[in-house]
């Protein structure tokens, strides 16, 4: 673990509610944690606020009310702009709609946060070649060599490959935590379990919560956390099983 990583708990939410400006109630979370280092794969059905819990982590949207302790910070008590701040220091996250500058080339796209965050870009290396290295060796990673290789726009790329993109620029600069919000709903099966498993070994010691729902894939992480157990109730507990129950149930 690195020395600059927060204590434990990476994230801790305690009796948090999120509703929408029309005051439509659209999150209730009596308590939802993770661990540093943890990995954690959240399930549910459309509509039931998976991606409006991502929003609170990530510090897109502020909680209307209760607690959100997000890598040491108090999230609900935090300007907008200081969330941006903690976002780009120490987060990765990869969005529904990857977000990729359409015109820069897939290297300039994965090194965006590193032109963010100056603390970002010196744990990716000190000159800009190093960072350019990293990328690379990310991308490669991912099965996008010959684009890299070939300085293509984000904008001709598949949207698989500018799913892969998206990892890639989540991943550099070793963030303490990486957000997925369905990044492998443009992925077949096979390349499906082969992004994950260089998803997790790229994370290091970061902590993961990852959105799909494909169940299958589930196997691949430390805990299932299925969010009709986490929403609109007030006695029941978060779902956690052994990494091993998800592939041994579809046995």
């Amino acid at each position: 673990m690195r020395s600059d990583e927060p204590p434990n708990p990476c994230v801790n939410i305690a009796n948090l509610e999120y509703r929408w400006a029309n005051g439509a109630h659209a999150l209730s979370i009596r308590r939802f944690s993770i661990e540093q280092g943890e990995r954690v794969f959240l399930q549910g059905p459309s509509g039931s606020g998976k991606s409006t819990l991502l929003g609170v982590i990530a510090g897109v949207f502020a909680p209307t009310a209760g607690e959100a302790m997000i890598l040491g910070q108090p999230f609900h008590k935090m300007t907008a702009a200081a969330r941006d701040r903690v976002r780009a220091d120490a987060m990765g996250v990869i969005f529904q709609q990857f977000n990729l500058v359409p015109y820069l080339n897939l290297i300039e796209n994965v090194l965006l946060p590193c032109r963010f965050s100056r603390h970002r870009a010196a744990r990716v290396g000190p000159s800009e070649a190093e960072r350019i290295d990293k990328a690379r060796r990310l991308l490669n990673r991912l099965g996008l060599k010959e684009e890299a290789g070939a300085n293509r726009p984000a904008a001709e790329l598949s949207v698989g490959q500018q799913q892969r993109v998206a990892a890639a620029r989540a991943l550099i600069g070793l963030p303490s935590l990486i957000i997925a919000d369905e990044p492998t709903s443009a992925l077949d099966a096979e390349t499906r379990d082969a992004f994950i498993e260089t998803l997790l070994s790229e994370a290091e010691q970061a902590a993961v919560l990852f959105v799909s729902h494909d169940a299958s894939l589930s196997k691949h992480f430390d805990r299932l956390v299925v969010i009709e157990d986490i929403n609109f109730t007030e006695d029941k507990r978060v779902v956690s099983l052994p990494q091993s129950a998800p592939a041994a149930a579809e046995a």
